[in-house]
């Protein structure tokens, strides 16, 4: 015979070959120049397609590239050909996370959990999507299991600030936030969880001191500027508000919670018309959700189109249809805001008295006021992030990634 403990020669020619080949490219791994190490490992793939190893490799670093699409679709293969292979699961669970399929990421995490109930990744995947679906309560203990394993990382502690970010919890998600920023002073998603409760605590001041931090960090930031704009409108600076709601709008021009605040506060200005404006364009990426509906609805009504208005707020009753005639009312103040003309403002009347509807909780929230969204979403800017289809990217912290590439 000529196996031996190692395996055939033939296998551990092939291995030999894998092995060199990847040792070639290694330092363009980890220099995470993925774009010229993918390739590389699409040829050894393509040569030697059983092996599970290598595919699983293959797809990490695609993952990691970016590339979340090809990574779920090598993914599938790895765990058709062994179910059982942890890593590849968890790792499926990142991409459909990060592709905003949040349900069928949470069965990914699901399943490591189950089999390995300390597996951070799972745990930390786990609480992040359960605070997207804004259920608090069902993330916290995901998030305290991924804290006693890494009681000092600031990414754990500022998850269960996250998970107790609801009204009745501040003060707990206070102190996780804070004791985050002990551990790593840089780290924004602690910084503008932070403040997002000072905001809903109408502590404006320390909020902005805050966001400022992580806007010096991450200028391009969309949630940060977004919150900024909540700060100012505290005190009672709607200009730099509306400015940092504009900011928060170029940096993503498709973000349909940028364009609901930035209605907001051009209303607060008085330009109802592009008021109208903007939260019409935020409709058209998030149909059907309420605190676009309501937007738009309230700009509608300050405008002078109660008709419309009214049409807009009760529309979830007719599948989140307009009338012919709402949409003509929208289309004509659209235009006369692209002209750059705006509505006298003696013409102007309170949304209260310009909507009136027979339904009593369709004028819920007509104002959508900023610090009020705050604490219904708890912590959200808007409910759109399933609708604004926008892929957003978590900052899991080295030590929360689980890297199998090795």
């Amino acid at each position: 015979m000529t196996e031996t403990l190692r395996g055939t020669p033939e296998a551990d020619t092939r291995q030999e070959k894998i092995n060199a080949a990847l040792d070639a490219i290694s330092y363009l791994e980890q220099d995470e120049r993925f774009d010229e190490v993918i390739p590389v490992y699409q040829d050894l793939v393509g040569r030697y397609p059983d092996d599970v190893e290598l595919l699983f490799k293959m797809a990490t670093i695609m993952l990691r590239n970016g590339d979340l699409r090809e990574s779920v679709a090598h993914l599938r293969k790895v765990l058709f050909m062994k179910p059982e292979h942890l890593p590849a699961r968890a790792n499926m669970g990142n991409a459909l996370l990060l592709l905003g399929y949040l349900e069928q990421a949470k069965e990914a995490f699901d399943a490591v959990v189950e089999a390995e109930p300390d597996n951070r990744n799972a745990l930390y995947g786990l609480a992040t999507i359960l605070i997207k679906m804004h259920v608090h309560a069902e993330a916290e203990p995901y998030a305290r299991r991924l804290v006693q394993q890494i009681p000092n990382s600031a990414p754990a502690l500022s998850l269960l600030g996250d998970a107790l970010s609801a009204e009745t919890n501040a003060e707990a998600a206070i102190l996780n936030y804070r004791a985050a920023l002990r551990f790593d002073p840089h780290y924004v998603p602690a910084l503008l969880g932070l403040s997002k409760v000072l905001i809903i605590r109408k502590k404006s001041e320390e909020a902005l001191a805050r966001l400022n931090e992580a806007h010096d960090l991450q200028p391009r930031n969309v949630e940060v500027l977004v919150a900024m704009g909540h700060a100012y409108l505290l005190e009672d600076s709607t200009a730099s508000a509306v400015e940092s709601f504009e900011l928060a709008h170029a940096c993503e021009p498709d973000n349909a919670a940028a364009l609901v605040h930035l209605s907001i506060g051009k209303r607060k200005m008085g330009l109802v018309y592009a008021g109208v404006y903007h939260a019409a364009a935020a409709w058209r990426l998030a149909p059907g959700n309420k605190q676009v509906a309501n937007a738009l609805g309230a700009a509608l009504a300050a405008a002078g189109a109660s008709d419309a208005a009214r049409d807009v707020l009760t529309s979830h009753a007719r599948g989140h249809e307009f009338m012919e005639a709402t949409i003509a009312a929208i289309k004509e103040i659209e235009y006369l805001a692209e002209q750059g003309y705006e509505r006298p403002v003696r013409e102007e009347k309170r949304v209260a008295e310009a909507v009136e509807v027979d339904e009593p909780d369709a004028t819920e929230n007509a104002e959508l006021d900023e610090t009020e969204v705050l604490q219904e979403e708890s912590g959200e800017a808007a409910s759109v992030e399933q609708a604004d289809k926008t892929e957003d990217k978590p900052e899991p912290s080295e030590e929360l990634e689980e890297k199998s590439t090795s």
